[in-house]
């Protein structure tokens, strides 16, 4: 059988092991013809039921968190099937070769290694349950390792899952594999030192046309809550130019989640460009309508921290200095403030037609083809 795709996987930070060629059933199903293909993508979850929390643990822990604890449980029963099946259906219409879910795919702050196991795998025989037919990936995100155990969990259920989905034996939580001519990449940015030192090895061996970087939390900052992106400490500015950089040299596509807002930019850096996306999928039953909807570079400004103006007043003014900085390198924004899912297609003649839709409707918002950014 003619090889069409192969994985790679570093078994410790800095140790780049031997690229594994794989044939078919590296998916166990045959990979779509021609050069193109599609995938499915998810952002946030937050898979939860109340039974998955120790109430007390919570209240001490986390007290400003129940009412998302209530409301994640009752988004979780009431309106996440619903997501599923109209994902599930787009799936097998495009004939998708695989689903990517950007992290928080449970709620987390469960308040025992016990509850956490329990929600962990209780969200993983969900995902088991919709008989999708092609792999499941997920990235980490903060709630998948909030709580207590709730690290040991993920070590010790998630990666063999994963390991599964991707035919590779995971020892920590990056994770790269190459389809066709495209590289991707799960980069694990609550380990981000060792994660940056991981993929400079496994960057090495870049060969292909594409790279599609998936990670939690943004790498550009775009909305209110502009400290939350990877490395957005001060003393980590340095860092977070190398990752740019390196990212840069290969126009990485960024794929992105955490903010539960949905977000297109292109940022420049001096050894090339990135383009980032962002969603959610939490679906909100009470916004059936796209708010704060933003276009062009003119809309990137410090202004933006006016669209959540009761988020942390204390941190306003550097919030704002933040998104100075990054204006000069924005070549390209468009933002609103709703949940949903995409789909990307890559297609035989290298367009990357990003697709998103509000909520769980099965009419597109909006598409763009990422590749002409």
């Amino acid at each position: 059988m003619k090889k069409i795709s192969r994985r790679s996987f570093v078994a410790s930070a800095g140790m780049l092991a031997a690229a594994l060629p794989l044939g078919a059933s590296a998916f166990n199903f045959v990979p779509s013809k021609g050069k193109g293909y599609h995938f499915m993508l998810l952002g946030d979850i937050h898979y939860d039921k109340l039974y998955h929390h120790d109430m007390d643990y919570v209240k001490m822990r986390y007290p400003n968190d129940i009412s998302q604890i209530i409301n994640y449980s009752l988004v979780t029963e009431q309106y996440l099937p619903t997501l599923m099946e109209v994902v599930r259906k787009k799936g097998r219409v495009n004939k998708s070769d695989f689903y990517i879910q950007l992290g928080d795919f449970v709620e987390g702050l469960c308040g025992s290694k016990e509850l956490a196991e329990l929600q962990t795998t209780e969200f993983i025989e969900y995902i088991k349950d919709q008989k999708l037919r092609r792999p499941f990936f997920v990235v980490k995100g903060n709630h998948d390792i909030t709580g207590e155990g709730a690290r040991e969990v993920y070590d010790e259920t998630v990666l063999p899952w994963q390991s599964k989905e991707l035919k590779q034996e995971l020892q920590h939580s990056c994770a790269s594999f190459v389809y066709k001519n495209s590289r991707f990449i799960f980069f694990d940015c609550y380990n981000a030192d060792q994660s940056l030192e991981w993929l400079k090895e496994d960057l090495k061996s870049m060969k292909e046309e594409k790279l599609f970087f998936s990670v939690h939390m943004p790498l550009v900052p775009f909305n209110a809550r502009s400290t939350w992106h990877v490395y957005s400490k001060p003393s980590d500015q340095a860092k977070r130019q190398e990752l740019l950089e390196l990212l840069g040299k290969y126009n990485a596509f960024v794929l992105c989640g955490h903010l539960h807002k949905t977000n297109v930019l292109k940022r420049t850096t001096d050894s090339g460009s990135i383009v980032q996306v962002c969603l959610g999928s939490v679906m909100n039953p009470k916004q059936t309508e796209v708010r704060d909807h933003l276009r062009g570079i003119s809309s990137y400004n410090e202004s933006l921290v006016e669209l959540e103006p009761r988020f942390h007043p204390e941190s306003l003014n550097e919030r704002k200095r933040i998104l100075n900085a990054e204006k000069p390198f924005i070549k390209f924004f468009e933002y609103a403030d709703f949940c949903g899912y995409s789909e990307m297609e890559v297609t035989d003649q290298g367009d990357v037609n990003f697709t998103i839709y509000h909520n769980s409707n099965d009419q597109p918002w909006k598409t763009f083809n990422l590749a002409s950014l």
